[in-house]
């Protein structure tokens, strides 16, 4: 084995034991040939001093999962007379986290606190520490109009739809 080839098998086994190594093998397969991988930062803890690094992207500057997905995860469902947005949060409580809306833009931010605290972390596959995330909402609203309750580590967000037509427009 020459050096080349023992500096690569070291890389390879520093991500493996940095715990992203399934996180990073794909990526040389599943990015397009005109475009280079980038890498999400990992959200690590450290016990001793109970910080956390963020996990976003740093492209959108969005939250991640430790799988690279957005964090919170979000649906939304939209019928005739209202909008649904449901909002993945499992092991907070609604007293975690904020909600805010500017026009068709709904804020959530929130803490996800570390529930144990340990000398050693086997695993790490769930997301710590502050997030914020702000969701498009197909239709502007009011917030005295959106009823927002949380239940089973879901926040469910319901407002009436005030455009579900489209109106004539008399041109001059």
């Amino acid at each position: 084995m020459d050096i080349e080839q023992l500096k690569q098998w070291m890389e390879l086994a520093q991500k493996y034991q940095s715990g992203n190594f399934w996180d990073t093998i794909f990526d040389q397969y599943m990015t397009p040939p005109n475009q280079t991988a980038h890498h999400h930062r990992d959200t690590h803890s450290n016990a001793h001093t109970n910080t956390m690094e963020q996990n976003v992207d740093e492209h959108t500057n969005e939250p991640r999962t430790n799988n690279g997905s957005a964090f919170p995860p979000v649906d939304i469902f939209v019928t005739e007379t209202q909008i649904t947005v449901i909002i993945e949060l499992p092991g907070l409580r609604k007293e975690d986290i904020q909600l805010s809306l500017s026009g068709n833009q709904l804020l959530i931010k929130g803490t996800h606190k570390v529930p144990i605290v340990s000398d050693s972390t086997l695993l790490n596959e769930r997301r710590y520490g502050k997030f914020e995330r702000m969701i498009e909402l197909p239709e502007p609203a009011q917030s005295k109009d959106i009823q927002a309750r949380f239940e089973d580590g879901l926040l469910l967000v319901i407002y009436p739809r005030k455009y579900s037509q489209h109106e004539k427009i008399n041109i001059l």
